[in-house]
């Protein structure tokens, strides 16, 4: 009985992976349609407002740029109708724009970081100075 369980396991562990390989393999040839394209591009607006609007226009200007180009560009080729490059351009831009986010929070939590590291040396000093 264990052998015949064990064909039935192998067999659907076989068939599983088929599937799998045929839906990554046929995934990418499909083409985007306008619907779909625009999703991608309204997410990729929002992914970089958000950031604007968070620190990164002021700790990551150069990446949020990148980012910005690239949603330009997104917005271009859909005006193309060359949707499929539509897409790739804004799920960059999505993938850019939480990238200079992540910079910008990284940079301000370093910058608080040192400032605690300045404070706790002066009270360092201080406490040294003190009278024992």
């Amino acid at each position: 009985m264990d052998g015949k369980k064990g064909w039935i396991r192998q067999l659907f562990v076989v068939t599983g992976v088929i599937g799998l390989l045929f839906a990554v393999g046929c995934g990418p040839s499909m083409k985007m349609t306008a619907q779909s394209s625009g999703e991608k591009i309204f997410q990729a607006d929002r992914a970089f407002s958000d950031a604007k609007d968070g620190n990164a226009s002021k700790g990551a200007p150069d990446d949020l740029a990148v980012a910005q180009g690239k949603l330009a560009a997104a917005k271009d080729a859909f005006a193309k109708e060359n949707y499929d490059e539509a897409a790739r351009l804004a799920e960059q831009t999505v993938v850019d724009a939480e990238y200079a986010q992540a910079r910008a929070t990284t940079r301000k939590n370093l910058d608080i970081a040192e400032g605690i590291k300045k404070e706790t040396n002066a009270l360092r000093q201080e406490i040294e100075r003190m009278p024992k």
